[in-house]
């Protein structure tokens, strides 16, 4: 029995991961840098220091009606589980752009961006994760290669446990605790 698609190999850069310089190919070592004498990958050839960066990642919670659109993953990480939309900033992009085009590729729907929810990271994650408040304007709901279903769910009905990663939990919770945010202003009880 599967569980899902195959497991990918890792998507993210990580000094297991890099092995050779950007700029003229020589080998990468991990070295103290700086006076912090913080350790780094550095070219043994050229002496660029490759810093890894985190990646960004912007998302929203669609909200109309009382309800919250809640999209179940078809892929790795996380398959199976629900998240809100969401996906990688690209280079050059903004992070409101970026949140705006990943939750029309990713639901079909044309948002208007609201309140921030909330900035989230986490110790040895490749990622931050900026999250918006979203505002159904247009569309029909359509599917994409990432997720195998889109569900409007009250708060009351969110399935907290089958949420795919930390932070869609924390800003579920953050985005409920917000006045209007479908939590306090509803009624409603936070899960704890």
């Amino acid at each position: 029995m599967s569980d899902g698609p195959p497991h990918p190999p890792p998507r993210h850069l990580t000094p297991e991961t890099i092995r050779f310089c950007p700029l003229c190919g020589s080998g990468l070592e991990r070295r103290p840098v700086g006076p912090d004498r913080r350790p780094e990958m550095v070219c043994r050839g050229c002496e660029f220091v490759y810093y890894l960066d985190q990646k960004v990642v912007a998302g929203t919670v669609p909200m109309q009606d009382g309800r919250i659109l809640l999209a179940r993953r078809a892929i790795h990480p996380a398959h199976g589980k629900w998240t809100f939309p969401g996906g990688y900033v690209d280079w050059g992009e903004s992070v409101d752009a970026a949140a705006l085009r990943e939750t029309w590729e990713e639901t079909g729907l044309t948002v208007q961006l609201g309140g921030l929810v909330g900035v989230y990271s986490y110790e040895k994650s490749p990622v931050v994760i900026v999250v918006y408040e979203a505002r159904v304007l247009g569309g029909a709901l359509t599917l994409c290669h990432e997720n195998d279903r889109l569900e409007w769910v009250t708060p009351a009905d969110i399935p907290w446990g089958e949420l795919a990663f930390p932070s869609t939990v924390e800003a579920l919770r953050d985005f409920l605790a917000r006045p209007g945010g479908g939590g306090h202003a509803r009624g409603n009880a936070l899960p704890t």
